[in-house]
C-alpha cells in the first residue's frame, strides 16, 4: 500500500510539474503537497492509517509550500523594483 501511494505521488508530481509554466506560490504548494504526502504516509504507516496520514501531510505540506512559494514571490517582486528604481535614477543623473 505504502508504495503505490509513493509511486502516485511520484507520477502526479512529475505530471504536475512538466509542460506548463507555474509560479513559485503554485510549485511550492506542489511540491508541498507531494512531500508531504509522502511523509503523511510513511508516518500514517508506523500507525496504521498511510492514506489518512497521506491526505494530511499532503494538505499540511500544500498550504506550507504555498505559503513559502508566496514569501518567495514577494522577495522576488521586491527585489525587482529595487532594480527599477536604482535604474530610474541612474538614467536621471545621465540626464543632469
Amino acid at each position: 500500500m505504502n508504495n503505490k501511494i509513493f509511486i502516485m505521488c511520484l507520477l502526479v508530481s512529475v505530471l504536475a510539474f512538466t509542460g506548463c509554466e507555474m509560479t513559485k506560490t503554485q510549485k511550492g504548494a506542489g511540491i508541498g503537497a507531494v512531500g508531504g504526502a509522502a511523509g503523511g504516509a510513511a508516518i500514517g504507516a508506523a500507525v496504521g492509517a498511510p492514506g489518512t496520514g497521506a491526505l494530511i501531510g499532503g494538505g499540511v505540506g500544500a498550504l506550507g509550500g504555498a505559503l513559502v512559494g508566496k514569501h518567495l514571490e514577494k522577495k522576488d517582486e521586491e527585489k525587482e523594483k529595487e532594480e527599477v528604481k536604482k535604474q530610474l535614477e541612474e538614467e536621471k543623473a545621465k540626464n543632469k
